[in-house]
């Protein structure tokens, strides 16, 4: 039985936040900086390309009495992840603080449904959606929206802190670390069909198993005084229950990837980026994470990576091709830029739908963004410690994006 349709007070709630939103830009305007440089191709004074991935990761992120940071990439997260100006004067390194960007991203494929959540802050603007797509029909339903100030949303002390959470109190979202998962709770909000304009209610109680992770801590821009400290997965085992409207969902075979990002980031940032998870024809489950243009070092990007029943395998550099003309419906096709034996790549993208932002705010903060989410074909030949995977993507499910952002 179908659930009642609820009435959405979304408009006005929208109008406000976005007249809020631009006064927190004019505010922002007077402390951001004058557009850096782009991010160069080469970042190898600080970072070798492809630095191998190392099992243990170092205690902390920034080494006081050497005052340099740690830059490579591991398989397990580093616990202190206090930038250089943390700890001092709150008028010290002005610019660092405010460049200072988090998110964090994660994503939950089920057999019939798929689910996204989002968590940002850019200190004067914060960020969050929700979205939930029914995979059988492909209808969308979201909801999402631009707090002042980041007002409400919070973030761990690091990815796997386990005495704090990721949340947003005004959906009563929580994305918490404890026990080796991540514990995601999300208490009734409303979401908001692309389609019908229905409004169902929304919840979930869910967790996600930690494996091997891809910690990545990268100079930007060839600055050793700009980390960004990123921890991907994909893969991961996922259970719990959702429900939307009056249907309940448990969920036992669940998959899902994170991404939990710190970065002293560039004013202007871009990137592509591909996500995938899914069960392999043989059974095994499979994560996929793909960029370009962020984390580069000679074009490669530094986290390209598929993970195996949770044993992570790093790969070479990526050419993504996004169609000219409506990049929404026609196909993408991401392949190794230099293919081998043990490491190459070649995956089509058929969009299903999207989600996408084009924000303009008094010329300062802008978004140009767009996330198609539909189904990956092709197959991936990655190594890891001696042993090659062979893995054939068929129908997987997972989004594509293309981001470019003034911040």
């Amino acid at each position: 039985m179908a659930s009642k349709p609820v009435k959405s007070s979304s408009s006005s709630l929208g109008g406000t936040v976005f007249l809020a939103a631009a006064l927190s830009a004019i505010v922002a305007a007077l402390y951001l900086a004058q557009d850096l440089e782009p991010l160069t191709q080469i970042t190898s004074d600080f970072f070798p390309a492809n630095k191998p991935l190392v099992a243990k990761a170092p205690a902390q992120i920034w080494h006081q009495e050497k005052q340099e940071y740690a830059f490579g990439r591991w398989k397990s997260a580093i616990k202190d992840i206090r930038f250089h100006y943390e700890g001092e004067s709150l008028w010290h390194h002005v610019p660092a603080r405010f460049q200072t960007k988090r998110w964090h991203y994660t994503s939950v494929n089920t057999p019939h449904y798929f689910i996204a959540i989002a968590l940002m802050s850019m200190q004067y603007l914060g960020p969050v959606f929700v979205y939930v797509v029914d995979k059988t029909t492909l209808e969308k339903w979201e909801t999402g929206v631009m707090s002042p100030l980041a007002w409400g949303v919070s973030f761990s002390a690091s990815s796997v802190d386990p005495n704090s959470c990721s949340s947003y109190t005004g959906y009563n979202l929580s994305l918490c670390y404890q026990d080796d998962s991540w514990h995601m709770k999300l208490d009734s909000i409303p979401l908001t069909s692309e389609h019908s304009k229905e409004t169902l209610p929304f919840s979930f109680d869910l967790k996600m198993a930690s494996r091997e992770a891809l910690i990545l801590s990268f100079p930007l821009a060839n600055n050793p005084l700009r980390p960004a400290y990123v921890h991907k997965g994909a893969g991961y085992p996922v259970s719990g229950e959702f429900t939307l409207g009056t249907k309940r969902v448990v969920v036992d075979d669940g998959l899902g990837a994170i991404d939990w990002t710190k970065s002293i980031a560039l004013h202007r940032t871009e990137w592509y980026w591909a996500s995938s998870n899914f069960y392999s024809p043989d059974g095994k489950a499979v994560g996929i994470n793909l960029s370009r243009r962020v984390y580069d070092v000679n074009g490669a990007s530094q986290e390209n990576a598929i993970w195996i029943d949770g044993t992570v395998c790093v790969l070479g550099e990526v050419k993504v091709n996004i169609p000219e003309k409506n990049p929404n419906e026609a196909k993408w096709t991401i392949e190794s830029r230099q293919a081998t034996d043990k490491d190459a790549l070649y995956l089509e993208f058929v969009p299903a739908g999207s989600r996408a932002e084009n924000v303009n705010i008094l010329n300062v903060l802008t978004t140009e963004f767009v996330q198609p989410y539909g189904h990956f074909s092709g197959h991936v030949k990655c190594t890891a410690e001696g042993k090659t995977y062979d893995i054939n993507v068929q129908d997987a499910f997972g989004v594509v994006e293309d981001h470019v952002s003034l911040w």
